[in-house]
């Protein structure tokens, strides 16, 4: 513990010899934007906005709430950020550019625009062609659906006619078996008549 407060001591007293006893002075807003670009790099990416969004508002004349503006675009497209939403990084970067058209970035904002305007544009198309591909699968299995329900009724048709066709075999069989059994009955009686009762 001892030795660690030796070495803050002498950092301390390297940074005063180094920078002078006179500390650098931040005005407000600029303590502002290093705490929110803080929290943007440790990730806390909502609170940043929370704070980028206060300068802004509140500061509207000074070189951090430029900043503020430009890196409200900037956190909605961050790669990191699971809250990013291309919307308001459009609307943000846009307002960028609309209220200060002569900042050095303002070129990166409007390269932000058109990537943003051509993702959107792609994410229109890819869910045109996702419904239509859901149209396409839907009108497939209603197809397939009515081809199984014919099958099944070809099927069933088939075999009522199958049973008809048995039972008609069957029933011809019987009248069958019944006419020569009568014919047989009537040869016997033709003959018993015909040998006169003998």
């Amino acid at each position: 513990m001892i030795r660690l407060i030796e070495i803050f001591l002498l950092l301390f007293t390297t940074t005063m010899l180094l920078g002078g006893c006179a500390a650098k002075r931040y005005s407000y807003d600029q303590q502002l934007f290093f705490e929110a670009d803080s929290l943007f790099k440790v990730g806390n990416y909502e609170y940043a906005k929370v704070k980028f969004a206060k300068i802004r508002d509140a500061h509207t004349e000074t070189d951090a709430a430029r900043l503020a503006q430009f890196y409200l675009g900037y956190i909605n497209v961050y790669y990191d950020n699971p809250f990013a939403s291309w919307e308001a990084a459009l609307r943000e970067f846009k307002n960028f550019v609309t209220l200060y058209p002569r900042d050095i970035k303002t070129h990166e904002a409007q390269s932000w625009i058109r990537i943003l305007v051509a993702m959107q544009s792609f994410e229109k198309e890819y869910q045109g062609s996702t419904y239509k591909l859901e149209q396409q699968k839907s009108r497939e299995s209603k197809e397939k659906d009515q081809q199984q329900v014919q099958r099944k009724l070809l099927i069933e048709s088939s075999s009522d006619q199958l049973k008809k066709c048995t039972d008609d075999r069957d029933s011809l069989s019987r009248k069958t078996r019944e006419l020569e059994n009568f014919i047989l009955d009537l040869e016997k009686k033709c003959q018993a008549a015909a040998t006169g009762g003998r």
